[in-house]
């Protein structure tokens, strides 16, 4: 647990087992007040301060709005903890059915503190507990005779595996409850796309769709496609499916329960996206009429609940079989780990990726024929899912904004064609 006071750079750490016998100890003696004191280290800048020991006072007087404590009978123990390269650092009380702020009386306990005792900037903790418990807790730091309000830190790792927990746990339920294969394909899709839908930034939109591009050609059925929010003029939607052009994608996913037998079936369903033809024209951007940007790569990969292999070596050796347009960028297997794929790509010596779009179509192509695995990195499984959306972000990052598509080309197919200049 972390406490910041931004105001003058300074930290609190504490265990969460002290934490709990401060708890325990507060909620104990309810509805009397309850304290002690507290016992720690500093780092060497002296910003932080880390909290390791709770030291329980021989003689207290306790009552429902009283707490004094005498540091008698306490000599050896703090001889102790000084060979332990421990010190006195603050103290803490509870409030009893009231709230964590301060009283002057805490105020005038925390000044009589500083001058018994040599301490720069002495902690006070002050719990508020009820009748069902620990209710609030705040850190106070004693400088200059004010009190400052420490703010709590969000503990990373924690949010990333409670999120983690909850993914992992909801594609379970779907698994084990859900019997038929089809309705349960479908829900863990739906898992992954409101997942997707929840984090990305909105310049992104994420369905389980079919990509066309301009001459009529589509891809098989993609579970997730990610693709331009902004740019995308238009969403073909018939008998039940959802077509998006080609050059608005980003990325596209296949979803199923095991990865065992299924990352061949996601790399061709990837390479028939990326086969498709993208067009390219200038745009304006920020006022400023831009040349024609060349095609960008499109993110492939899958996304799994469980892994049926007794290895992730398998996993690895199936993604380094991959060639071309069926090589996959990364992936998730939520109870195994997340994986991405470095890749050394030899750009062609005598294609210019912005000459034109043919160009840039062979340029592209090479891009991916060239493909060789330097590396195949996996994550803990612990926390599978976060780094694989940090990942994609990443990649998404890298590829920036998708090319302007060529509206033209696709009225060919109605023999028509509009301006595109105002």
């Amino acid at each position: 647990m972390r406490y910041y006071l931004p105001s003058d750079d300074l930290y609190i750490e504490i265990k969460a087992s002290v934490f709990n016998q401060i708890k325990l100890q507060a909620e104990g003696e309810y509805p009397n007040e309850n304290g002690g004191m507290l016992a720690g280290r500093y780092s060497a800048d002296r910003h932080t301060v880390y909290i390791e020991k709770v030291v329980v006072p021989v003689e207290k007087l306790t009552g429902r709005t009283t707490f004094m404590r005498n540091t008698n009978g306490l000599e050896k123990i703090w001889k102790q903890l000084a060979k332990e390269g421990l010190r006195y650092v603050g103290e803490w009380h509870s409030h009893p059915n009231g709230s964590t702020q301060y009283s002057g009386t805490d105020l005038s306990a925390m000044i009589d503190i500083e001058k018994e005792i040599a301490i720069e900037n002495p902690i006070l903790l002050i719990a508020g507990v009820r009748n069902c418990g620990l209710s609030a807790h705040t850190f106070y730091c004693y400088k200059d005779n004010k009190l400052f309000e420490y703010k709590k830190m969000i503990d990373l790792k924690e949010l990333f595996n409670g999120l983690q927990k909850q993914m992992l746990a909801s594609l379970n339920v779907d698994r084990e409850y859900i019997g038929h294969p089809g309705s349960k394909g479908d829900a863990t899709e739906q898992r992954w796309i409101d997942f997707l839908r929840t984090y990305l930034p909105d310049r992104y939109k994420v369905d389980k769709a079919i990509v066309i591009d301009s001459t009529g050609n589509v891809s098989e059925q993609m579970d997730i496609v990610i693709y331009d929010a902004i740019y995308t003029p238009f969403i073909f939607k018939q008998d039940g499916f959802m077509y998006i052009p080609a050059e608005s994608v980003y990325a596209v996913f296949e979803v199923k329960q095991d990865v065992k037998g299924n990352i061949d079936y996601a790399a061709k369903k990837v390479e028939s996206v990326r086969r498709l033809k993208r067009t390219s024209i200038e745009m304006v951007a920020s006022g400023r009429r831009t040349p024609a940007r060349p095609l960008t790569k499109i993110i492939g990969g899958f996304l799994t609940t469980t892994s049926s292999y007794s290895s992730i070596k398998t996993v690895q050796n199936q993604l380094e079989k991959l060639k071309g347009y069926q090589t996959l960028d990364l992936g998730c297997i939520c109870d195994t780990g997340s994986f991405y794929v470095d890749y050394k790509e030899t750009p062609p010596a005598n294609i210019e990726p912005t000459k034109d779009i043919e160009e840039n179509r062979k340029y592209i192509e090479h891009v991916y024929e060239s493909r060789e695995v330097n590396k195949i990195k996996f994550s803990d499984k612990d926390v599978s899912l976060f780094t694989f959306f940090l990942q994609l972000v990443s990649y998404l990052k890298s590829i920036g904004t998708v090319a302007a598509i060529d509206i033209n080309a696709y009225l060919k197919a109605i023999n028509e064609k509009i301006d595109e200049d105002i």
